[in-house]
């Protein structure tokens, strides 16, 4: 049968359960075909791309496909996988009713999406890090999780070694707004005081031999490397370096950098070392300072992991963000764990500071004991 979108997509929709793109594309493989040059039929493929595309020109058609699947969802007797994979898991009452008290405690949008995403991992019992499921786990509905379901959870996270702390925050918040007794038993503090991505921290003298290699595969990707680890600078600010915005009396450079979801990019300031300074030669600058593509960039910072630090290379999902992971590392040691400083070269909070990279050290709490206790 040939693909007629306006009769084939509901019809996907109805079977499937989900106004998924994906999934759609999927449906329609496996049951329309077309006739090829040579008259034989082959499998009609549509892109998920091209899905949207539809649901885009025609919106009220999505909009009443997307209620059809939701009321369906949200009527049934027996759970599906799909109720998990569309919009109405986040109407069911009792995460209307948690969605509710969090954001009239001015709880943020992102926040919440992702302890969503976390809490639907939970009742169908997927562990984090492709760890598969829980065995025996089933579908539970989130109604009807228990602070024992919770519990068990965050165990099989901790047998397997996985992080898992915004599992708990995601759990305590929600068995809290269910009114379940005992929530505060899961632990809402940090896992120790290492840090989410203080694991990756590499030594200055293989920095220089990453930055090295990767000189000698491309010297401009070289300097733009150079310049997010000096500046702690991500992909889209250190790709926006351009002469015009330099300030060459204070030795510093507005970047635009990304924003939160919805807001236009902001401008930030990074200061300029002196040996960078010199490095980029930007007394004489002229234009984009990096004239280079960011996958290419990817790649060769990937080639020199894999070259000088194998044993982490796995562990850095993105590559060019390294630099600025290596910025706040080294920056919290140069400075003996001053976060209000740290935080204000980077761009963070100081309490992002502390979950990705950890807490002072007690060395050096000990140290600076010694030098201010006295004072007061």
């Amino acid at each position: 049968m040939r693909y007629n979108p306006a009769r084939d997509i509901p019809k996907a929709v109805k079977e499937l359960r989900t106004t998924s793109p994906t999934r759609i594309a999927e449906w329609i493989k496996s049951h329309r075909t077309r006739i090829d040059k040579m008259g034989r039929r082959v499998q009609e493929k549509r892109s998920p791309q091209s899905i949207t595309l539809w649901f885009d020109r025609h919106p009220n058609e999505h909009k009443k496909l997307q209620a059809q699947v939701e009321t369906e969802e949200l009527s049934g007797v027996v759970i599906r996988e799909t109720l998990f994979q569309n919009g109405a898991f986040r109407k069911l009452p009792s995460i209307s009713k948690w969605e509710n008290q969090y954001f009239a405690r001015g709880g943020k949008e992102k926040t919440f999406r992702s302890w969503l995403g976390c809490l639907k991992m939970v009742c169908q019992g997927i562990l984090p890090k492709k760890q598969g499921i829980i065995e025996g786990w089933g579908l539970k509905h989130p109604k009807q999780l228990t602070l024992e379901d919770g519990m068990q959870y965050i165990t099989e996270c901790q047998k397997r070694g996985i992080a898992h702390r915004r599992f708990n925050l995601a759990l305590r918040n929600y068995f809290k707004a269910r009114n379940i007794e005992g929530w505060e038993q899961i632990s809402g503090k940090q896992q120790s005081d290492a840090g989410k991505y203080a694991h990756l921290f590499v030594s200055k003298e293989n920095i220089k031999l990453i930055l090295e290699y990767v000189r000698g595969l491309n010297p401009v990707a070289y300097r733009a490397c150079l310049f997010a680890y000096k500046t702690g600078s991500r992909m889209g600010g250190t790709m926006s370096a351009h002469s015009s915005k330099i300030n060459k009396e204070d030795h510093t450079i507005q970047l635009t950098e990304k924003a939160s979801r919805g807001k236009p990019k902001r401008l930030i300031e990074k200061f300029i070392s002196n040996d960078l300074w010199g490095i980029l030669d930007l007394e004489h600058a002229q234009g984009k300072l990096f004239n280079i593509e960011p996958q290419e960039l990817r790649d060769l910072c990937r080639t020199a992991f894999q070259a000088i630090i194998p044993e982490k290379a796995k562990e850095i999902p993105m590559p060019f963000h390294f630099w600025r992971h290596m910025f706040a590392q080294h920056m919290l040691r140069a400075t003996e764990w001053n976060l209000a400083i740290v935080a204000e070269l980077g761009g963070w909070t100081t309490e992002a500071l502390e979950r990705y990279y950890g807490k002072m050290p007690r060395n050096v709490k000990l140290q600076k004991a010694k030098e201010f206790v006295h004072k007061l």
